[in-house]
């Protein structure tokens, strides 16, 4: 069984991917900014760019029959100019308890100079 669901992004249209895709127990999450469509806005901070990405997975992820808590690993591509101690601030708000595998790899830029990161996620129900 296979779901897909769409977001908010131009380029999902212009490339042919989705938001997210499940295929039974598990869900994979493009990568995904924090960005309002159809007004392509960023906060410039990376509290709010970071806060708004993993709203707009749990929207995803709720949309396919998953949570936040299914969560296992989340892949945040960001800019050099990353306030890592916003980014954390964020992040504990959604997965302090949940603890999912967490990378962090540094990008030299994304298609919007105002991206300062994306998240990707992956998620997996038991049973």
């Amino acid at each position: 069984m296979r779901r897909q669901v769409g977001g908010d992004s131009k380029y999902e249209v212009e490339f042919g991917y989705s938001r997210a895709v499940r295929v039974g127990s598990i869900v994979l999450v493009a990568a995904t900014s924090g960005s309002d469509q159809p007004e392509p806005e960023l906060a410039p901070d990376t509290y709010a760019q970071a806060k708004r990405a993993i709203q707009k997975i749990k929207e995803a992820l709720e949309s396919l029959g998953f949570g936040l808590d299914d969560v296992v690993r989340l892949r945040v591509f960001a800019k050099r100019e990353l306030g890592l101690e916003d980014f954390k601030r964020a992040y504990r708000e959604f997965f302090a308890d949940i603890r999912p595998a967490l990378s962090l790899v540094y990008v030299s830029g994304f298609p919007s100079d105002k991206t300062i990161l994306e998240i990707e996620a992956e998620a997996l129900k038991d049973g």
